[in-house]
């Protein structure tokens, strides 16, 4: 009666390592799996502001220690980036709901029809945003940018 208690008791025992090794496992990988990933990345612009990316369509543009909302950004999705002296230009394509008909669903997908340019100078702490291609060039003009200045894209910068 013992030995049978005792068998009995190492079996359970067995059991419930068992699956706290399989549930170690199972938290593992779902915590890699919706962890950062092997395509996020930081990288410097000019000023004291970084590009980030922190999912495919978390892609902004902010001061490099932290901000507030008297810091300029440029807030999700940027698509297109470069800089000139102290600005920093970029094309943005718009973000809308998923689902607008579910309060709860708060998640964000790219709207295709949604693209704006955004002038960023970073000494003085302004934002131009929402410009319209034509917009873009003009203010381009006025603040002595070159016009025909490249964006590229943020994978390839």
């Amino acid at each position: 009666m013992k030995t049978r208690n005792i068998k009995l008791f190492l079996f359970f025992l067995g059991i419930v390592l068992l699956l706290l090794v399989v549930g170690s496992l199972q938290r593992q990988r779902f915590s890699f799996g919706f962890g950062p990933g092997i395509q996020d990345f930081t990288k410097s612009l000019t000023g004291r502001y970084n590009l980030y990316r922190n999912s495919s369509h978390m892609i902004f543009i902010a001061p490099e220690d932290g901000w507030s909302d008297e810091d300029a950004i440029i807030p999700s999705k940027v698509i297109k980036v470069n800089t000139y002296d102290e600005f920093i230009v970029a094309e943005r394509q718009g973000l809308k709901m998923r689902n607008p008909k579910d309060s709860l669903d708060g998640y964000e997908i790219p709207d295709k029809d949604v693209k704006d340019y955004w002038i960023l100078n970073t000494d003085k702490n302004y934002v131009l945003k929402n410009l319209s291609n034509y917009d873009f060039k003009k203010k381009l003009d006025s603040l002595k940018i070159p016009v025909n200045i490249k964006l590229i894209d943020v994978y390839e910068y």
